[in-house]
């Protein structure tokens, strides 16, 4: 639990105390980016992920610490989500299916129509199927 408390800055980097650990020049940029008034206010506006993206000059130790946190996170979510996705597709009477196409599209995030695509590839499929 206190390694979880030294992190308690990236999601927070305006509160107090300052955690210790952290290297000499990223304890400095972290002192300086908490008494930004500026920088609070995009803190309250943005989301975390793009908040850090927005201080990567400024701030460039403190943003290589953060995103040595936060990376992990979003490409581990990607595959945990394909897996679950592909657990759904290959069910017990499913399971000769070719998953490629499915998981595709289970996985994307552009909205297929697809009452559209079946109008317009109609023709090649029987009306009783």
């Amino acid at each position: 639990m206190q390694k979880l408390d030294l992190l308690k800055w990236i999601c927070n980097p305006f509160q107090d105390p300052l955690p210790t650990g952290m290297s000499t020049k990223a304890s400095e940029e972290l002192i300086d980016l908490s008494e930004d008034s500026s920088q609070k206010n995009s803190f309250n506006h943005k989301p975390l992920t793009k908040f850090w993206l927005s201080v990567a000059g400024s701030y460039p130790c403190l943003f290589d610490e953060a995103m040595k946190v936060l990376l992990p996170f979003t490409t581990s979510y990607l595959c945990e989500a394909g897996f679950s996705n592909m657990v759904n597709i290959k069910t017990k009477y499913r399971n000769k299916l070719d998953l490629s196409n499915s998981l595709r599209l289970k996985v994307t995030k552009v909205e297929v129509d697809v009452k559209t695509v079946m109008a317009k590839h109609r023709k090649q499929f029987h009306p009783s199927h």
